[in-house]
Order: structure tokens, then C-alpha cells, then sequence
């Protein structure tokens, strides 16, 4: 903050030194901004204390991207505003310099003319290296380079391009040659593609070590039935808070598929309905449950409802789906070379 509090006097002296009436709006818009970024911060750490403490983690609460509690961010904005203010204040510094020499160089020429003295522009190093970038004819010498062609009393100089733009579009053509060389001739450098698939490995394997050094993450491949009372408790609470409405008190069905018996229409199995959760059933109006319900809370759902199996609850609605044979429970086929088929259409 002192930085940013000496850079911000130092703006406005140099400023003020020049043109100092204007300047007391300018001050009083600078300042205000700042108050303005400081009441935001302000206010956006206060709601952060209070959003990111839920009385319960399973209700629905209002998600603001973490950006705006992140102090980098305000960091950043600093920076960009302090970017902004020093722009424009070299800018004016230089609009006020470029119309002191101005006037400086209209006084003396008109001097020079009521004396009948030409008066030559100055020598300096910065008209020295606009005529280095830019080669402009003076405008005494453009009847050197103009065109004997007219349109409609319009005539054309046939000035020359500036260096600096000539200079450029040559560095552009060395600069693909280059890229042609390097990444499809020698295919010494990745294309676009190969690039996608190095950082999609690196993410892959970046995802594996974190889940290995993570052991209480819960994936669809990593997830497994869990078996302790706890466990198959918790799972019963969140099924009567959030699946009985389709699912009945008992899993006998309602809107939503009896989960009681063998059929199962995307697939049995702690994984199929581990992921069944997660993502939903858009197309049927299962919603996910992702961005609600924990991977912990939705294994235990799972594990909970795999308990239901058999149960036959009254009123249990019609089977739907296929029959779940689970491939790894399931016996070896007498004749080896059968092949188990492991659903069975239900019917209706």
C-alpha cells in the first residue's frame, strides 16, 4: 500500500506541475475509485465469512466463484489500475510537452520571419529518430514525390512505406519460415495435437497420484460398497432426505424405478449406481446430484440401496430394465466355451 501511495503522489505532481486546474477532477475521480475497490473488498470478505460457513452442507447455498475471495485477485486489479492511471498520466505529460515545443517552435518561427531569417527545425534526437522510423519527405520537398496522375484535382505522393511497418512485415515472413521449418518440416516442435494429448496425459497421470496420495476420494473406478452400520445409516438419512420422493420410503418405486429387485436400467452394481447418481438421468428427470451430495455421501446412498435388494417391499412397482448378473460374483460356465450373458430383459 505505500508503494501504491507514493506512486500515486508522484503521478499527480507530475500532473499538476503542467496543468494543475484540470487536475482536481482528476483527483477526485482517482480517489473515488479507490474507496469504491476498497468498500468492494470490503464487502466481498464480509459475505465470504458468512457464505462459506452453511449451518448444513447438504442444503443448497449460492455459489460465488472463488476469484472474488481470493486477495490475488484484488491484487491484480490494483495493478491493472495503476497500469491505466500511468498511461494516462504519460500521456498527458506528453501532449503537454509536445504543445510546449510547439508553441516554443511557432514563436520562433515567426520570429524568424518577421526578420526574414528561415529557421531551420531543431536538430533534436527525438525528430532525429521519428525521421529514422517513419523517412516522411518534408513538405517543401513533396513536389519531388508527387504522381503526374490527377483525380479530380486529388494527386498522390509516391511516398515511401515507413521502415518500422517494412521492418515488421519482413520479421513476419522470416518469423513463419521459421515455424515451418521447426514445427513441419523437422517436426522438432509439437503440433496442436500432440500438445492436447501431452497435457491430457500429464492431467491423467497428475489425477492418479492425487487420487493414490488421497485415499478417501471416491470415484466411479475407485468406489466400493461399504458394509459398516455408520456407513449404511448415513446412506438411509440421505435416501429418506433426498430419494424417497421418486423412490418410495422403501425403494419399492414411485415416479423413479423399484430398486428392489434384479432390473436395473442403467446398469447394477455399487459403480453403475455410484455413477447413476453423480451424473443423473436428464432425459428421465433424475437430476444430478453431484453439485449436492458429496462422492462420500452418494457411496453410502449406493451402499444403502444395495441392502434393498430382495427386500420385496408391498406395492413395489414392475421390474424395468435388464437383469443385473454381477460378472465377478458370477459362477464359471460349466461348458467353457459359453459365453454367460449377463442381463436378461425384464418383461412387463
Amino acid at each position: 500500500m505505500k508503494l501504491a501511495s507514493c506512486l500515486y503522489k508522484k503521478v499527480l505532481m507530475i500532473l499538476n506541475l503542467h496543468n494543475p486546474e484540470p487536475m482536481k477532477k482528476i483527483n477526485s475521480y482517482i480517489k473515488g475509485s479507490i474507496a469504491l475497490m476498497l468498500m468492494t473488498a470490503t464487502s466481498l470478505s464480509a459475505f465470504a465469512q458468512t457464505a462459506t460457513a452453511p449451518a448444513d452442507p447438504m442444503k443448497d447455498v449460492v455459489r460465488i466463484p472463488k476469484m472474488f475471495f481470493d486477495p490475488v485477485t484484488y491484487i491484480w486489479i490494483l495493478l491493472g489500475f495503476i497500469l491505466l492511471v500511468t498511461i494516462y498520466t504519460l500521456s498527458r505529460t506528453v501532449n503537454q510537452l509536445t504543445n510546449v515545443i510547439e508553441k516554443q517552435n511557432g514563436r520562433v518561427a515567426q520570429e524568424g520571419a518577421a526578420s526574414g531569417v528561415r529557421v531551420e527545425k531543431p536538430n533534436t534526437a527525438w525528430n532525429q529518430l521519428m525521421k529514422l522510423l517513419t523517412r516522411s519527405v518534408p513538405i517543401e520537398k513533396e513536389a519531388d514525390v508527387m504522381l503526374d496522375h490527377d483525380y479530380d484535382g486529388i494527386k498522390e505522393l509516391d511516398n515511401q512505406l515507413p521502415p518500422w511497418w517494412k521492418w515488421g512485415f519482413y520479421f513476419t515472413i522470416a518469423f513463419a519460415f521459421v515455424y515451418l521449418i521447426y514445427y513441419h518440416v523437422s517436426a522438432s516442435g509439437p503440433l496442436q495435437a500432440a500438445e492436447y494429448q501431452a497435457q491430457m496425459d500429464l492431467a491423467a497421470a497428475e489425477k492418479k497420484a492425487m487420487l493414490e496420495k488421497n485415499a478417501n476420494i471416491v470415484t466411479a473406478e475407485s468406489v466400493v460398497i461399504l458394509t459398516d452400520a455408520e456407513s449404511i445409516a448415513a446412506g438411509k438419512n440421505a435416501f429418506m432426505t433426498y430419494c424417497k420422493a421418486c423412490h418410495g420410503d422403501f425403494g419399492q418405486g414411485n415416479v423413479g424405478p423399484n430398486l428392489t429387485d434384479e432390473f436395473w436400467i442403467h446398469g447394477g452394481g455399487i459403480k453403475n449406481i455410484f455413477n447413476t447418481v453423480t451424473e443423473g438421468v436428464p432425459a428421465k428427470g433424475m437430476i444430478s446430484w453431484k453439485s449436492q451430495l458429496s462422492p462420500k455421501v452418494i457411496q453410502q446412498v449406493g451402499s444403502y440401496i444395495l441392502t434393498l435388494q430382495g427386500t420385496n417391499p408391498a406395492g413395489a412397482k414392475a421390474p424395468q430394465g435388464d437383469k443385473w448378473v454381477d460378472q465377478a460374483a458370477a459362477p464359471a460356465p460349466a461348458d467353457s466355451t459359453a459365453k454367460m450373458d449377463s442381463t436378461v430383459t425384464a418383461k412387463n
